[in-house]
């Protein structure tokens, strides 16, 4: 990265207040992290659609695939992709327009959006707008590499894990596949599992898990449980700091999944 980095590390008061959640897709990642910001009271960042927003910006400006590997800072900066703080999270813009959600989801951006934020031109340039986001703390960012690249200082990352064929069956159904047939599970737990290896193995910003993070098994956990345990630990954070004793991860948060 050659972004600058928060001007501030692990024993300052703000990063008690920061929290990331990095996992594989199709953990729940973004929708757990949005529900844990409502109930802290801190602002979200979608690390994913700051990607995905560069992505619909290439696919607009007609960039041909062959070209988006030589792309540069300045190029970047001629898309017209802009961050602007919102109330409750960062709203993204292009050309002066926040952009719907629903643009950010079509089948062509995710089509091209792995390949767009595997490239180390777009994750430098993005990297300063996430810092920025946390400049006073009080946020919640999920990604694949939240706190081990961007936020390292922050005291409460959580990498999220699920059984491949539970990952499937809950990304079939948030594409309305409410009961997949046997193939469809099999299809699904295919193409998870080879993102996997495919983000594992990239050069830059690979999806691992931090030294320092607690592991969270959500494939027998409801999505109520998931996120009372994100918060739990976010307000132990907050809390010891408020009181001067700074909580570890505890023994045994290794994967095992309480709550």
């Amino acid at each position: 990265m050659t972004g600058s980095p928060l001007s501030y590390g692990p024993d300052d008061p703000r990063a008690a207040t920061l929290v990331t959640l990095d996992g594989p897709a199709g953990v729940g990642k973004s929708t757990t992290a949005r529900a844990v910001a409502d109930a802290l009271g801190y602002r979200y960042l979608d690390s994913g659609s700051l990607y995905r927003a560069v992505t619909l910006a290439l696919l607009r400006a007609h960039v041909p695939n062959d070209r988006v590997d030589d792309l540069d800072a300045e190029a970047l900066r001629g898309l017209g992709v802009a961050v602007r703080p919102g109330a409750e999270t960062l709203e993204l813009l292009l050309d002066g327009a926040v952009i719907p959600d629903a643009e950010l989801r079509t089948p062509e951006v995710t089509a091209l959006v792995s390949h767009v934020a595997r490239l180390p031109a777009v994750r430098d340039w993005l990297f300063d707008a996430q810092q920025a986001a946390a400049s006073q703390g009080r946020l919640v960012a999920d990604g694949r590499d939240m706190g081990t690249v961007v936020f390292p200082q922050a005291r409460t990352k959580v990498f999220l894990v699920a059984d491949p064929r539970e990952r499937a069956r809950r990304r079939l159904r948030d594409h309305g596949v409410a009961e997949p047939t046997e193939a469809e599970l099999a299809g699904e737990t295919e193409r998870l599992m080879a993102r996997d290896a495919q983000d594992e193995a990239r050069a830059v910003a690979p999806l691992r898990r931090a030294e320092d993070a607690r592991e969270l098994d959500t494939t027998h956990l409801s999505f109520a449980e998931q996120v009372a345990q994100v918060v739990a630990w976010a307000r132990g954070e907050a809390a010891g700091e408020a009181s001067g004793i700074r909580e570890g991860a505890p023994e045994g948060s290794e994967g095992d999944g309480s709550v």
